[in-house]
This record gives C-alpha cells, sequence and structure tokens, in this order.
C-alpha cells in the first residue's frame, strides 16, 4: 500500500506542478500546449476534482478567470478537503489579472520545488 500512496502523492504534485508551472508563466491566457497539459488533467481519471476545476479556470483564463471560474474556485479556498497548496493556487487562478503578481509567483516557485 506504501507504493500506491507515494504514487497517489506524486500524480498529486505532478498535475499540481503542471499548473503552478503553466500559471508561473502565464501571460494573459495559457498557449496551445498548456490547453494539452490542462485537458490531460481534467480528462485523467485519476484527477481529483479541485484539480479538474482549477484546470478548467485555468484553461478558461482570459486575462481574468470567469465569473462562474471564480465563483468554483473561491469555494475550493473554504473546502478544508482540498489541499494547503491547491487551495493557494485556486486563489491565485481566481485573483489573476492578466499574469501572476510577484507575490503569487513566490507561492508558485514554492509549489513548483
Amino acid at each position: 500500500g506504501v507504493s500506491l500512496m507515494l504514487l497517489a502523492s506524486t500524480a498529486l504534485a505532478s498535475s499540481l506542478q503542471d499548473m503552478a508551472n503553466i500559471m508561473m508563466g502565464l501571460n494573459h491566457r495559457p498557449s496551445a500546449a498548456e490547453k494539452q497539459t490542462l485537458k490531460a488533467i481534467i480528462d485523467n481519471g485519476a484527477s481529483k476534482p479541485w484539480e479538474r476545476t482549477i484546470a478548467t479556470a485555468i484553461m478558461n483564463l482570459e486575462h481574468h478567470a470567469s465569473p462562474a471560474d471564480k465563483q468554483k474556485l473561491e469555494g475550493l479556498m473554504q473546502d478544508d478537503s482540498v489541499p494547503a497548496e491547491g487551495r493557494e493556487l485556486a486563489g491565485i487562478v481566481a485573483n489573476i489579472n492578466h499574469h501572476p503578481s510577484a507575490e503569487d509567483k513566490e507561492k508558485l516557485r514554492k509549489m513548483l520545488e
């Protein structure tokens, strides 16, 4: 069971890190290649609902999160069942204005360590 748990946390880290990485370099909207990465997270049966929500919101970004996505992200930020880094990422995506702030980039950098 240990290797399974390890695998699950690595998968979590990788989806979260993929999304954090996309947000780090974000300029107004995700690129076509980044959208493929996000679509893979959304389509992956192993992805958690919160990962899909964040990936969808990032995919839909046009300078800002859409009002509907923003509402979902704000819900995730209040949800204690979502890991702290997931809540933090949801907050960054919800509040984005064209590209991440220096403070947000610092948080994203920590997720990528």
